[in-house]
């Protein structure tokens, strides 16, 4: 009679969800599958940029969110075949964040700062899974409704405490964003791109491009978590909400089409940054990148 296995622990199984990360992560081809969902990140956010500054000049497309630039990308010849590429490439960017997650490639550790950006690549995960469930939508289907829903947050304020918890959302996506706002300005995003064999031009080109693009970013996702805070304060489904909300709010204030143009042009900035993440970003896990600085200081 065997003797009975001791029973797998949590810790166990995550060390080998994380050797299994790295393992994945240093094989070339995954490597550059994953490099790919970049370039389909960086599109998304170069078409929505396009969108706010064309609302800058007086036109109106389609909602200036990432819906509305899939609908956009769905209109151009071949169509089809660019949200393929598309849909594939949010896999990709998923499948990144969730390496992130569990491997952590950029050294984000086991502090409080560094676990509370872990499970937000976690949670990235399933909102790039959730974009690409979309994007096969307009494939395969009727295309679905572009507009911002209040769905979500009407739901959430029509339960018991629900606007305690949409307020406190609110307020730690407003934060979390003002964080990576003064990092991108202060180029800690940096140390996860790979530019020692680039030349001088095109390093201060990422430096650029990421200081300009992921500050813009991250002060649009803030105004979004300002939004929140203001519905669960008012209990009020119907305050704009997502970027286009966060973009219309800045098309609302004084000088209003001269800061949306200037956000429109900073998230096209951070879409070109991220397709050309593609080449300048360091995927592999946290070991293999070690070995390859002690073998290229040899």
């Amino acid at each position: 009679m065997s003797a009975r296995q001791p029973p797998i622990t949590a810790p166990e199984i995550a060390n080998s969800a994380k050797r299994t990360a790295n393992q994945a992560v240093d094989k070339p081809w995954i490597a550059r599958f994953l490099r790919f969902g970049h370039i389909a990140r960086g599109v998304i956010y170069l078409v929505v940029g396009m969108l706010a500054f064309r609302l800058a000049v007086g036109i109106r497309d389609v909602a200036m969110s990432q819906n509305g630039a899939i609908a956009v990308i769905g209109r151009q010849p071949f169509g089809h075949v660019l949200l393929v590429a598309i849909a594939v490439g949010f896999a990709s960017y998923a499948l990144w964040d969730l390496i992130r997650a569990v491997a952590d490639p950029n050294y984000e550790g086991r502090s409080s700062t560094g676990r509370l950006k872990r499970i937000g690549f976690a949670l990235g995960a399933f909102g790039y899974i959730g974009l690409a469930v979309i994007t096969i939508q307009f494939i395969v289907g009727p295309r679905p409704h572009t507009a911002t829903s209040y769905g979500t947050v009407a739901w959430v304020l029509s339960k018991p405490f629900g606007a305690l918890l949409v307020g406190i959302v609110g307020l730690a996506w407003a934060s979390i964003s003002v964080v990576q706002m003064v990092r991108a300005w202060l180029g800690y995003f940096e140390r996860n791109l790979e530019l020692g064999k680039r030349s001088q031009a095109e390093c201060r080109c990422a430096r650029a491009l990421g200081r300009i693009g992921i500050t813009t970013r991250s002060a649009v996702f803030a105004i979004v978590g300002i939004f929140l805070v203001a519905s669960a304060v008012h209990a009020n489904p119907h305050h704009s909400i997502g970027i286009d909300g966060a973009l219309f709010g800045l098309a609302r204030q004084p000088s209003g089409r001269t800061l949306l143009a200037a956000a429109g042009l900073g998230l096209v900035a951070f879409g070109v940054y991220s397709i050309m993440c593609a080449r300048w970003m360091r995927i592999g896990s946290a070991a293999s990148y070690s070995q390859s600085n002690q073998t290229s200081s040899v």
